[in-house]
């Protein structure tokens, strides 16, 4: 018989790898947009906002998970051998949240350094536009002077 405490950990444990799995989806669309010419700012905006969500809907499962844990730990620990297959299961679930992590975490640094380029790309736009509007104000001041 399975406490439904366990069983509510479980479900969060598997909700979390649902959301894990949409901000890689997510992680993955910043990249496309990141290497997409011209780079529109509007739309990884928009990316960027629709995957702060889920981070939050991320923190409120662990939120929840460790509360709902504090309730049970006494229950697992005292009852180890009862509970084996669900404390695995848990384990597993753990790992693969784990893996999923690192994984955003090594996308997330790529992304980064992603969007840093092309700030410096458009800064350098920015620069090289300004340098042509003041060589023409200095040519039309010169060709002003002379007449």
């Amino acid at each position: 018989m399975s406490n439904p405490y366990i069983t509510a950990l479980i479900e969060s444990l598997e909700k979390k790898i649902s959301v894990l799995d949409e901000i890689i989806t997510k992680n993955k669309e910043q990249a496309e947009l990141l290497r997409s010419d011209p780079f529109s700012f509007e739309d990884f905006d928009k990316n960027t906002e629709e995957k702060g969500v889920l981070i939050f809907r991320l923190e409120k499962l662990d939120d929840g998970f460790e509360s709902l844990y504090a309730r049970v730990k006494e229950e697992l620990d005292a009852n180890r051998e009862q509970y084996a297959s669900e404390i695995k299961h848990m384990q597993d679930l753990i790992r693969e949240i784990t893996n999923k992590s690192t994984s955003i975490q090594a996308e997330e640094a790529r992304n980064k350094a992603a969007l840093e380029a092309v700030f410096k790309s458009e800064r350098d736009r920015i620069k090289t536009g300004r340098s042509g509007v003041k060589a023409l104000q200095s040519y039309n001041q010169a060709m002003n002077y002379k007449q």
